[in-house]
């Protein structure tokens, strides 16, 4: 006959079971998100409603106290499974979870010592204590798994955000690159760069046998190309331009001019290498080759010719191109190390140069060798001959010809640049017309304009109003217009700093009524500073928003999360390294601890293992008996327990980031590594249950159904206690559960002690009970075999032991998995990290080998740079006799390159040391070396003597002399002089260009520089006379009297003899000082105005001194 409890039992069974597959077919749909919170709650009212039911057998089995007595140990165990399941695995806020966990372990409690009558006062308060153990490791797991889950959230967002972030960094550094040199010579520089960063961090070991090649030379990368056209354009009338105007205007016109030929070079397939000063020049075909490479310059000119003539009418001035073409062989590559640009050399550079000096302005002047590409494509007149070769103007294109410059012009608006605005939408189609008084007008021929019309009155109201916003007006460069196309608000926090500029560049477009894109993506940080909490609070919220969607848009999170890269037998992790470096960092002690670090989960676990502890052991008090072994075991237990949880103490208390070498702290050390700490670990988590087994005894234990009952609530208990240490291997702390298990199924099991759960065929007295056990009493006899064991009782703790066991190895697998997710998490974020920073230091390099530091800085902010400086000093260092000695006979002049290369290495590194801190290259043209001081504010104010900068640039040149002689030394077969003219003088330093980013520095003393070189002595160094007042305090020089200088009709010139002996510094009062003042532009009240004349000469004296040479830039 079926009991009625029974059926009632399997009835809400069914409906538990029926419940909790709608409740996981519900978490599939979408309305699961915004109800999880319900839907837990509803799971966990019904699974304890469902457990509580036990309670109605026990009632009706009430006359039954065997059958009581296995229902209450069946019940606890229940209510142990129910608990551990609500707190490990069902989303709920954690004091929603306490509260439904506490309130359901008073409810059973109260239940149970009202509806069991064999629980004893003793037995509930145990019960109580052992609640109070498993909600200590439930609340333990829930509140680590809530952190680890969070932390791997967080870090994977992060390492997300990181990656996006990267990739942002990624293009922003191939366009600073690409400003600087072609992506093709790029490579080869960063891969360099990549290779020094890892051999510095890395101990070099000693080399058994030395290698011949291996230290001689510097990194040098020189490509030989042939069939490359080289274009030198030339501004005609820059000389009368200049007249009337100050260096800052100057740059400013210049600024604008240059930009629209970045423009069209970068439409046009031409590869702008540099200016010199109103001198432009690009190659095509190099560096990588393309058929075209010919018709490309000649309609770069065209198009140079045609933007002139828009720039004369938008500035009223009065200038023309005079551009030169020549096909022929280039060796390009990259010299020095510092302040270096991508360049070429070769005499056909230098004819090429010849080229445009021999034009006529308003036209394109070819040789007979790029005339022979040309022929098929445009009208041609012969030219004058040159050194017995034809040569030719263009005259027009030829119909058949395909216009590409017109097809550009009609696709692409033109960039936000100084004279152009967006509302240009149609194209002109007038003809290029020149000035009447010009020879070589283009008459036959109608040549397609190459840019689209422009506002006047924008152009000329910017150019006049470019002293104020010091000559360069602000404007997107290339590398913002990257940015800025590209959708995604994460550029908004960079790590590189650019986004302020990127504001003022938004503010600039929109005051002049610009329709710039994504302006509004951009955040300024002086908001960030000055805004109210609120807006604070807000832009947290933002940020975390922005978490949220790179995880929800990234396909690989969920996989991440689902599939996690680890093994799913052993949970190693797939990649051995990181399972290495999981092993070495599992308790490495971080400088900054978060309740995710492994040190905090570790001190977790101990606290945790020493309170579960202890109340066990206090339990096994209370039930048992205490024999002998039991105390033995205590001792040592609580021995190692007090000593390791002082040695944690010890370490909390400790400072961060000073360990003490003393002996605890190596002893916590060692046990704290991987191996050791699973020894330590294995101890503690047995500790509990090693208690229990060493207090077990017939006598004590199997002697009534109670203590029996009390016994297995321990043991069930203790088995939890394996859920603890998360750090440990699963596969361990599982197997050391499962062999507890099945040590207490053997002793209630096997018959090695009667058993108490019999059948009541009759009342059992204590002398039976004493004779169960094997004790002998005088004149006594029993016989065990007269009772029978209660099989289903010993089948019901088998169940449940089966039951906790499984529970054990699913939230222990679950658990190392999120520890290790956690882990994973944050070594990718940190991977990613160090990967950015890597990519932000490469680019932080390029930039400042670009322009000086102080300038990237204040171009982060503004997104323009000009600044005068007055008394700035200037040098210009020739090497009057390199190209004596170059020659193309030899692999093309490359070994001669890489001569010169290591020669301005050698000039570099002079740089970098303290001595010279005030000293800056400024470029190298060709054989001649450019450097100045006094460039840098900050450093100018830190100077002991007013004249430091100018005392070390003279020093810096001696230096330079001292390198050339141990140069020619080391290499016996050259034998070079060094030619070096000083000046110094206010100068305007800026940065001009879009696609290509271009530090120089204009004015008189850089004229007057360039002259005292040019027009100098071998082997010496020359000054100009106003010079002296100044250099005579601290060195000694000669007259040589008056010499002729071009540009400067005759001058009184001196040159170095040597340095005074043991002279100091005589520091003047702060009243006898003469002015050496640095003023920004934006600020200035007067303006530093070269002599007329003298700007627009000295900005044709660095091509001027390539013609000189012969040898090519």
């Amino acid at each position: 006959m079926v009991r009625p409890h029974w059926v009632a039992a399997v009835v809400v069974s069914l409906l538990v079971s029926v419940l909790s597959m709608a409740a996981l077919v519900f978490t599939q749909s979408r309305y699961y998100t915004a109800n999880y919170v319900k839907v837990s709650l509803a799971t966990v009212v019904v699974l304890c409603t469902a457990s509580l039911s036990v309670f109605a057998p026990i009632v009706y089995e009430r006359g039954d106290d065997s059958a009581v007595h296995i229902l209450s140990v069946g019940a606890f165990s229940l209510c142990i499974l129910v608990l551990m399941i609500t707190y490990a695995l069902l989303p709920m806020p954690l004091y929603l979870v306490v509260a439904v966990c506490s309130a359901y372990s008073i409810l059973f409690e109260v239940l149970s010592a009202l509806l069991i009558p064999t629980l004893t006062g003793t037995v509930v308060a145990v019960r109580v204590l052992l609640q109070l153990c498993v909600h200590l490791v439930g609340l333990h797991t829930r509140v680590m798994t809530e952190i680890g889950m969070r932390n791997t959230f967080f870090k994977v967002g992060q390492s997300l955000m990181v990656r996006r972030d990267l990739e942002v960094e990624k293009q922003l550094k191939e366009k600073m690159i690409h400003s600087v040199m072609p992506p093709k010579v790029a490579e080869w520089l960063m891969t360099n760069v990549e290779e020094d960063d890892t051999s510095s961090e890395q101990p070099r070991k000693p080399s058994t046998s030395p290698r011949p090649s291996q230290m001689i030379f510097r990194p040098f990368n020189m490509h030989r190309i042939e069939n490359v056209s080289i274009l030198f354009a030339d501004i005609v009338g820059f000389t009368q331009m200049s007249a009337n105007k100050s260096a800052e205007h100057l740059v400013g016109l210049l600024n604008d001019l240059f930009g629209r030929f970045d423009y069209l070079c970068n439409k046009l397939g031409c590869e702008k290498i540099s200016t010199l000063g109103d001198c432009y020049y690009c190659v095509s075909g190099c560096p990588e080759p393309r058929p075209d490479h010919a018709r490309c310059c000649v309609e770069m000119g065209l198009a140079m010719i045609r933007a002139i003539a828009e720039f004369d009418e938008d500035t009223n001035e009065s200038v023309n191109m005079r551009v030169g073409v020549h096909t022929g062989t280039v060796l390009c590559g990259i010299v020095g190390t510092k302040r270096f640009k991508f360049d070429v050399w070769s005499n056909d550079v230098s004819y090429a140069n010849k080229m445009e000096s021999t034009g006529r302005p308003g036209r394109v002047h070819v040789s007979d060798t790029s005339h022979a590409f040309l022929i098929d494509h445009y009208y041609m007149e012969e030219g004058p001959m040159d050194l017995n070769r034809k040569t030719y103007f263009i005259r027009g294109r030829k119909p058949t010809a395909f216009d590409k410059a017109q097809q550009m012009a009609s696709r692409h608006s033109w960039p936000h640049t100084i004279g152009f605005t967006e509302t240009a939408k149609t194209i002109d189609t007038r003809k290029v017309s020149c000035p009447a008084h010009q020879p070589g007008d283009i008459e036959e021929e109608e040549v397609a304009p190459m840019l689209p019309p422009v506002h006047r009155h924008s152009s000329l109201s910017t150019l006049n109003s470019s002293r104020k916003d010091s000559g360069i007006r602000s404007r997107q460069s290339s590398i913002q217009d990257t940015l800025l196309d590209t959708p995604t608000p994460l550029y908004a926090q960079r790590a590189s700093g650019y986004c302020s500029s990127y504001t003022s560049v938004a503010d600039t477009g929109r005051s002049s009524g610009s329709s710039l894109r994504g302006y509004s993506i951009f955040v300024d940080p002086a908001l960030m500073l000055n805004e109210s909490l609120s807006r604070l609070r807000h832009l947290r919220k933002q940020s975390d928003l922005q978490m949220i969607r790179c995880i929800q848009q990234d396909s690989c999170t969920m996989d991440y999360f689902i599939r996690p890269p680890v093994n799913p037998v052993t949970l190693f992790f797939n990649d051995s390294q990181m399972e290495r470096n999981y092993r070495h960092r599992l308790h490495h002690r971080d400088l900054a601890p978060t309740m995710a670090s492994a040190s905090f989960t570790t001190y977790f676990d101990i606290f945790v293992a020493l309170g579960f502890y202890l109340i066990i052991m206090f339990a096994c008090f209370v039930l048992f008996d205490t024999p002998v072994s039991w105390l033995l075991f205590c001792l040592f237990a609580t021995s190692v327990h007090l000593c390791i949880f002082m040695l944690c103490i010890r370490e909390i208390l400790a400072t961060r980031g000073h360990w003490v070498a003393d002996c605890l702290a190596q002893i916590y050390r060692y046990c704290t590594e991987w191996y050791p700490w699973h020894v330590v670990g294995l101890v503690l988590v047995s500790f509990p249950i090693g208690a229990i087994f060493s207090n077990f005894t017939c006598a004590g234990v199997l002697s009534t159904p109670e203590r029996t009952n009390a016994f297995c609530y321990v043991v069930f208990v203790s088995l939890l206690h394996f859920c603890n240490f998360t750090q440990l291997n699963f596969w361990l702390r599982s197997l050391l559960a499962t062999c507890a298990g099945i040590v207490l199924a053997l002793l209630i099991g096997l018959p090695a002690c009667p058993c108490p759960l019999r059948t009541p065929a009759r009342n059992v007295t204590h002398l039976e009970i004493i004779s169960d056990l094997g004790v002998e009493l005088p004149g006594v006899t029993f016989h065990r075999d007269s009772y029978s064991c209660n099989q289903s009782a010993i089948y019901e703790i088998v169940l449940h032991v089966v039951l906790n066991t499984i529970l054990v190895w699913l939230l222990n697998r679950e658990f190392e998995i999120s520890y290790r997710l956690s882990f994973h998490g944050s070594a990718m974020a940190a991977r990613d990290e160090q990967r950015i920073q890597s990519m932000k230091n490469q680019a932080d390099w390029l930039l400042h080998n670009i322009i000086p530091r102080h300038v990237a800085e204040q171009l982060k902010n503004t997104s323009k740079y000009s600044e005068n400086h007055r008394d700035a000093g200037i040098i210009f260092a020739s090497i009057v006799n390199f190209h004596e000695m170059y020659d193309e006979s030899y692999e093309g002049g490359k070994e001669y390159l890489r001569v010169l290369n290591e020669l301005v290495g050698d000039f570099d590194e002079l740089l970098s040391k303290p001595l010279f801190r005030n000293v800056t290259k400024i470029k190298t043209i060709g054989s001649t070396f450019m450097a100045a001081s006094g460039l840098n504010p900050k450093l100018r104010r830190e100077n002991p003597h007013p004249f430091t900068h100018l005392f070390e640039l003279m020093d810096f040149a001696i230096a330079m002399q001292q390198v050339i002689e141990n140069f020619n030394q080391n290499l016996l077969e050259f034998n070079f002089v060094i030619r070096i003219g000083y000046c110094y003088g206010d100068v305007t330093a800026g940065v001009i260009g879009t696609t290509k980013l271009y530090y120089d520095i204009w004015g008189d003393a850089v004229n007057t520089a360039s002259r005292m070189d040019s027009h100098g002595v071998p082997g010496r160094i020359q000054i100009p006379e106003h010079c002296l007042q100044v250099l005579q305090e601290l060195y000694v020089f000669e007259s040589r009297g008056s010499i002729y200088i071009k540009g400067k009709n005759n001058m009184n010139v001196y040159l170095l003899v040597r340095k005074k002996d043991k002279v100091l510094y005589r520091i003047l009062p702060s009243t006898q000082r003469p002015s050496l003042t640095t003023t920004s532009t934006a600020d200035e009240k007067e303006k530093v105005s070269p002599a007329p004349d003298e700007q627009a000469k000295g900005d044709e004296i660095e091509k001027e001194a390539k013609s000189e040479e012969e040898l090519p830039v």
